[in-house]
């Protein structure tokens, strides 16, 4: 069997062999050249591991920064500029002259440059004392004298330095009679500071009494909050207010008498204060827990005795205690008005007719009752025994 023959029959043609042999000389030529001129071969690039990689976004951050600084570059120039034009004008204050400001721009500084600016030493500019003796002064009027200060210590000082209850000779026991009377003038001068007739004209602008009124009263305006339905904006001008107070005023007293030609009723309602009592005065106001506890009292003492008629047999009642019934008179008409938890008004029994359908559905419960009980009666001696305590205790407080 032939060499193509075995190429064919593994799938290798003879052109494929001839390529490598060609790819092999080429390698080998490179190669050889390389070694003649001390080159090495290149090695491939590793791919780089993931703490050497950058973040994404550093580059574009970067150009971004640069990009900053060279827009606020103009800014820093300008300030630095202004600085230095403040740093010359400190500069002229601070020994003594203008500095190109007026005087109510003087005045409105918070440095006080007038003081004495502090003296730094330095250790390398040492001078020697020794050249600068120091001499006595020439100024006969005010002498240098040794006196005793108030610890017995002996000191040396101008005269003119000098208290005087502390100077030498001056008499410390004899009481002057006319020392409250008598105005000395300080021994040292201290600067005064007077403010110039602009200044003194808007400080009394300012605090004059058309700046400052008196009669502040609530402005709404100033809070950001939502009113009640009632609030009412008064004017801050003080005879508007007024004159709107007496409309509302008026209005109020109208809309009382009309309430009274037409027969009103003013309910009460828990918690709030009542308009009068029986003699006129005025109510106090109830809390609404004892409201409340008489409300279950109330209604707890008419359970009972609802429960109570119910056991007996007895007929319910339909002018029940816990409903009023207030007989208005308005010209010939007469109205019934019911309230609920109020206590029975004394009336004629005589004229009053009972509800037909209240002793109708009172007999339906009481058949009911006894058909279902069989005729038994199923009374409690407890709930007998709390109803009739419970009668007891308000007929009590009705006697009070």
């Amino acid at each position: 069997m032939s060499r193509d023959a075995r190429s064919k029959a593994k799938g290798i043609s003879a052109s494929s062999f001839l390529d490598l042999k060609a790819e092999l000389a080429k390698k080998e030529e490179e190669f050889a050249r390389n070694s003649a001129s001390g080159k090495k071969p290149s090695k491939p690039e590793k791919k780089p591991t993931v703490w050497a990689r950058k973040n994404k976004g550093v580059s574009s951050r970067a150009a971004r920064d640069i990009e900053l600084e060279a827009i606020s570059k103009p800014t820093l120039d300008s300030a630095r500029a202004t600085l230095e034009r403040k740093a010359k004008i400190y500069d002229k204050l601070r020994k003594g002259k203008s500095g190109g400001l007026s005087e109510k721009q003087f005045d409105t500084l918070l440095v006080d440059f007038d003081l004495k600016p502090p003296e730094w030493e330095d250790d390398e500019d040492d001078i020697d004392e020794s050249l600068t003796v120091p001499h006595a002064p020439d100024d006969v009027n005010d002498p240098i004298i040794e006196y005793e200060d108030e610890f017995g210590r002996i000191r040396t000082a101008r005269r003119s330095e000098i208290p005087r209850e502390l100077l030498p000779g001056a008499p410390s026991e004899e009481v002057d009679e006319d020392e409250d009377i008598i105005i000395r003038n300080p021994v040292n001068h201290f600067p005064i500071y007077t403010p110039s007739a602009d200044r003194i004209a808007e400080i009394e602008k300012m605090h004059a009494e058309e700046n400052n009124p008196l009669g502040v009263h609530y402005d709404a305006s100033s809070e950001v909050r939502a009113k009640g339905a009632g609030f009412y904006q008064f004017s801050g001008d003080e005879e508007t207010r007024q004159r709107q107070m007496e409309e509302l005023r008026a209005a109020r007293e109208k809309t009382q008498q009309a309430r009274q030609g037409q027969g009103a009723v003013d309910i009460s309602v828990e918690g709030m204060v009542a308009s009068g009592g029986e003699n006129g005065s005025t109510g106090e106001g109830v809390g609404k827990g004892v409201e409340k506890r008489k409300r279950e009292i109330e209604e707890r003492r008419r359970k009972i005795e609802a429960k109570r008629r119910k056991l007996k047999g007895e007929p319910a009642v339909a002018d029940d205690s816990t409903i009023l019934t207030t007989l208005l008179s308005k010209g010939d008409d007469e109205t019934a008005v019911f309230v609920a938890g109020a206590p029975e008004p004394e009336r004629d029994m005589t004229s009053m007719t009972p509800d037909p359908f209240a002793v109708l559905e009172s007999r339906q419960v009481t058949e009911k009752r006894w058909s279902r009980g069989k005729g038994k009666s199923r009374s409690d001696e407890a709930d007998v025994f709390l109803a009739s305590l419970e009668n007891d205790i308000l007929n009590r407080k009705k006697g009070k």
